[in-house]
């Protein structure tokens, strides 16, 4: 069992292996936090993006953590679960390519500190063995010209015990069963090297998109990604939903499916949620 001080310790262990241009220029890692994407959105609107822009904020538990709809997630300790602030001028258009590099960089960077192999999920989902392992949360301000700010929420459940998640998750309507990376690795992973490998992966991906508009992000997704063509899925807005077939996926990042009347619509991740048939 690990103590306090040895959690203490991993603050100045990540300083020291962190090699990043920008995300991480600041980390703030705390022992238990409400919320770090609500304490990320507080230093925001304190000091503005371009002044927090890079902070990496850290808890070892989250006592109120949320993902995608408002769903629960469940946080306890052993887990990751981190938010990274990020400023830009790109056009709202570009939103979707910090949510996809997020995700990317998870399941690089699985595979690199565990040797296990992930899928991605549309839109932000980490799969292994069609268990979520991890998901990604944005939260974005836009203008109608520009991007704001974009907060990242990454929640990867790391050295933890996946029934004892699945089991604290209160929302019953939860579409999938959970794993970890301890449980599927049957013995513990090294929580600070992978933290360090997620944010230079980002790192890596946020410089990219932030100077190259035609940078083939999508393409790097999808050689990743569970390949939904044809797929038929269940989407819901709301307390409404309907059934339809999958087309593909626009340049945007939207989904594209066709409904059962033949009427063709774009799915937005923000908008609405998704859940593949079997």
């Amino acid at each position: 069992m690990r103590s306090d001080y040895d959690y203490y310790k991993d603050m100045p262990r990540l300083r020291a292996l962190l090699q990043t241009q920008y995300v991480g220029r600041a980390i703030l890692w705390f022992r238990s936090l409400s919320s770090t994407q609500e304490l990320a959105k507080e230093l925001v609107n304190a000091k503005g993006a371009l002044r927090v822009g890079g902070y990496v904020i850290i808890a070892d538990s989250q006592l109120s953590g949320t993902g995608r709809n408002g769903r629960e997630w469940a946080s306890p300790r052993g887990g990751i679960w981190l938010s990274v602030i990020l400023s830009s001028m790109l056009h709202p258009s570009k939103c979707f390519s910090f949510s996809f590099g997020a995700s990317l960089a998870v399941s690089e960077a699985i595979t690199h500190c565990t040797g296990l192999e992930s899928k991605l999920k549309w839109p932000n989902d980490v799969m292994i063995d069609g268990k979520k392992v991890s998901g990604v949360l944005v939260d974005a301000s836009v203008n109608s010209s520009s991007i704001e700010y974009v907060i990242l929420g990454i929640g990867v459940n790391v050295n933890v015990n996946s029934a004892e998640v699945q089991r604290d998750i209160k929302c019953q309507t939860f579409p999938y069963q959970v794993t970890s990376l301890s449980d599927e690795l049957g013995a513990r992973c090294d929580k600070v090297r992978l933290i360090k490998n997620i944010l230079q992966t980002l790192d890596k991906y946020y410089l990219k998109i932030e100077s190259d508009t035609d940078y083939p992000l999508l393409e790097q997704w999808k050689h990743r990604a569970i390949d939904i063509t044809s797929k038929p899925v269940y989407v819901s807005h709301g307390a409404e939903g309907f059934t339809a077939t999958v087309l593909g996926l626009e340049e945007d990042g939207s989904l594209v499916v066709v409904r059962d009347n033949n009427r063709i619509e774009r799915i937005v991740s923000a908008e609405y949620s998704i859940r593949f048939i079997a």
